[in-house]
């Protein structure tokens, strides 16, 4: 694992650059860093490890302009670009664009990505309601059923157009345009089923009506958002101090003629950071949550996480990198939920290379997630469709011999919090390019099989 770290530490310093020679001043920001300025670039293959995803494999690029270093460690222009593919078929193909000078006193952000995915983890709907089975999808056990039992196919193809404008002082506007586009099937990935001896929990899903025929393959949905914000953090990415809130509603259409899954959802986020050894050394906390106030949502698009800046290529409900660390991804897939994280972040070891200036740092945190809303799920119904099942011995239940507590768990507390604790290290460039490696285990072993849980990737997770 060292071999592993020392290896993206090396590659990040070796593929960063300055696109012009810096202007000859001497100058620090408030936080005594030496200033940037112009156009700088940070590249890397996109060596990277991520439990739910596998080992990632491409290229991104982050290119920042500082113009003449007045907006540093904020920035005038920014790119990010990505190419990549991971050992569990999920791949990116991602474009995306920030500028605080476009248009003068609004941020302006755009994006355009392609995120098809094969084996998009499905563990049921209400949490701890669907019991987890890993020998069944573990070639290892005799009890294997089939190793992508748990995953079904769903690519998205996204774009957005967001704007943020000034209020007075640190208080902003938010409005926004965009729509997510889903493909939703079986899993076909490396031969991962034979259709009339196999199955996956999704499929039995759709089977049992839990999932709909209207929307169990997916579907089109431009949306639309508006929002208020305050923030007073001294910068986004490497945040020392300060805090930031918003709250945001976005409705969502169906251009299938679906008009049963138009709805609006409400976020709320708060952030807070505090200094305690200067720069070195912050405490930092954020609460968030996501609720459908209005209408339905097709089941796909209440395990995606509305957001108005578009921090990482996917967003995904409780349980995952990007919101429940340790957690499996997904686990808790529900249409309203909460969670917060509490985390201590360090510098240890400030450095430069060439002109680029480099920080080595650790981090210890604690997540924790909850369902605020649940699927009403008619357990006598499922039951007698489960039954029939049974009953027939051509069946897929039949003939594997399995029981209706082998998938359900009525007497689950649904709104139980779940939780993941753990730490990690972060190599940081000019204090908005970050290389991060963490990891994480959740406290219930119905959250997740092993405590192998390692996240390789970019930033911090807020």
């Amino acid at each position: 694992m060292r071999k592993i770290i020392f290896i993206l530490l090396f590659i990040s310093i070796g593929f960063s650059l300055s696109a012009r020679v810096p202007k000859k001043r001497i100058l620090v920001d408030s936080l005594g860093n030496p200033i940037k300025t112009d156009w700088n670039f940070g590249v890397i293959p996109g060596i990277a490890y991520d439990v739910d995803k596998g080992w990632t494999l491409g290229l991104c690029a982050n290119i920042f302009d500082y113009d003449d270093g007045s907006y540093y460690p904020n920035y005038c222009h920014y790119i990010y670009l990505e190419g990549s593919i991971t050992t569990k078929g999920l791949r990116t193909y991602r474009l995306f664009y920030e500028s605080d000078s476009v248009v003068k006193n609004h941020k302006i952000l755009l994006d355009f990505s392609y995120l098809p995915e094969a084996k998009n983890d499905f563990y049921g709907f209400n949490g701890d309601q669907s019991v987890f089975n890993y020998d069944w999808m573990n070639e290892n056990s005799s009890d294997c059923l089939n190793r992508a039992f748990y995953t079904h196919e769903s690519n998205l193809f996204r774009c957005a157009f967001d704007i943020r404008g000034n209020i007075v002082r640190n208080f902003y506007w938010y409005a926004g345009l965009g729509s997510l586009e889903y493909k939703i099937s079986r899993t076909h990935l490396w031969g991962s089923y034979d259709a009339e001896n196999q199955n996956e929990l999704y499929n039995l899903y759709v089977h049992w009506g839990l999932i709909s025929e209207k929307e169990k393959n997916g579907g089109w949905h431009p949306y639309g958002r508006f929002g208020l914000g305050y923030d007073s953090r001294n910068q986004r990415v490497n945040t020392v101090r300060g805090v930031y809130v918003d709250a945001f509603v976005t409705y969502n259409t169906e251009c299938d003629g679906q008009i049963s899954f138009n709805s609006m959802k409400f976020n709320f986020n708060f952030a807070s950071f505090h200094p305690i050894i200067g720069k070195r050394m912050v405490f930092c906390y954020r609460v968030s949550t996501q609720n459908t106030i209005l209408g339905q949502s097709p089941y796909y698009l209440d395990s995606y996480l509305n957001v108005l800046y578009l921090d990482h290529n996917r967003y995904y409900g409780l349980g995952g990198a990007t919101s429940l660390r340790g957690v499996m991804r997904n686990r808790i897939w529900v249409p309203g939920f909460a969670f917060s994280t509490i985390e201590l972040r360090s510098r240890i070891w400030h450095f430069d290379v060439g002109r680029q200036h480099f920080y080595f740092g650790m981090n210890v945190f604690l997540d924790a997630g909850m369902a605020t809303q649940k699927y009403d799920i008619d357990e006598q119904k499922l039951r007698d469709a489960f039954d029939a099942d049974l009953a027939d011995p051509e069946s897929w239940i039949s003939k594997n011999n399995k029981k209706f507590d082998d998938f359900f768990d009525f007497s689950a507390d649904i709104y139980k919090p779940h939780f993941g604790f753990g730490s990690g290290v972060k190599l940081a460039m000019n204090e908005n390019f970050v290389l991060s490696c963490e990891w994480a285990m959740p406290f219930s072993k119905q959250d997740n099989f092993t405590a192998a849980n390692f996240y390789f990737g970019m930033g911090f997770m807020f």
